[in-house]
């Protein structure tokens, strides 16, 4: 799984410049899904355009609300990205964990409310640098993974962002990315009381000069790529080496 998530960046013409390269470049491999998360006012121009030159390209959300209050104003449904045809949706971003205050209650019901209209969650986890410097990534990290209820937790794929690494330039070293991935699907395999394997990707500055490496470990099941992503053959080569 590769997937471009385009924060609050783009518009319907960058959308479809970015949507006819790819489309024309890309070679599609059955069981490496394509995932393109644009920012959600242009989520139905993207399906519909999509739809017009390459169905192998992936709708999904960078945001869901977890409808545990009242209406709320500018929220966006479980039910609306269905509607959209959205397929994933991103959860528990670093960004919105730390300026939407969004606590595993909130995160867990966001969890629910996508399972139940089958759209994938994609769980980011991860520590920031001080939780990193104190040696209490593993520590952080179970508790954010607690946010998914045990009898979820196979219909989700877990991001594993760390904090201190997202739009900084900076990247977790392969030997920490693989420790760490080991644990998390340790710790899920434990909770679950389970042997089957869960995906986890990485994400956190993911860029044309890592991308082989971070990839080449078996313990990397995809990639989640931000501002690299917006680079239409930046994405494209990423995803076609990313074997």
């Amino acid at each position: 799984m590769i997937v471009a998530n385009w924060k609050n960046t783009g518009s319907k013409e960058l959308i479809k410049v970015w949507v006819d390269s790819v489309s024309k470049d890309i070679d599609i491999v059955q069981g490496k899904d394509c995932v393109f998360c644009p920012p959600t006012c242009y989520l139905d121009y993207s399906k519909d355009y999509i739809k017009q030159r390459n169905k192998d390209i992936r709708i999904g959300s960078q945001e869901l609300d977890s409808e545990l209050t009242s209406p709320l104003t500018g929220a966006i449904s479980s039910q609306m990205l269905a509607d959209l045809g959205c397929e994933f949706v991103i959860i528990g971003h670093s960004e919105q964990r730390l300026h939407l205050n969004e606590s595993n209650e909130i995160l867990s019901n966001k969890i629910l409310k996508a399972v139940e209209r089958n759209i994938i969650p994609i769980f980011c986890i991860g520590e920031t640098k001080s939780e990193k410097e104190s040696d209490l990534t593993k520590e952080v990290l179970s508790k954010q993974l607690d946010a998914i209820q045990t009898d979820l937790t196979s219909k989700c794929i877990i991001a594993y962002e760390p904090v201190w690494a997202i739009g900084t330039g900076d990247y977790a070293e392969i030997s920490l990315i693989e420790k760490i991935h080991i644990h998390i699907k340790e710790y899920i395999m434990n909770k679950t009381k389970s042997s089957n394997q869960i995906s986890v990707v990485y994400g956190g500055s993911v860029n044309l000069d890592n991308y082989k490496e971070i990839y080449s470990s078996t313990q990397v099941d995809g990639l989640l790529i931000g501002g690299a992503s917006l680079d239409a053959n930046t994405f494209t080569e990423i995803y076609n080496m990313s074997q």
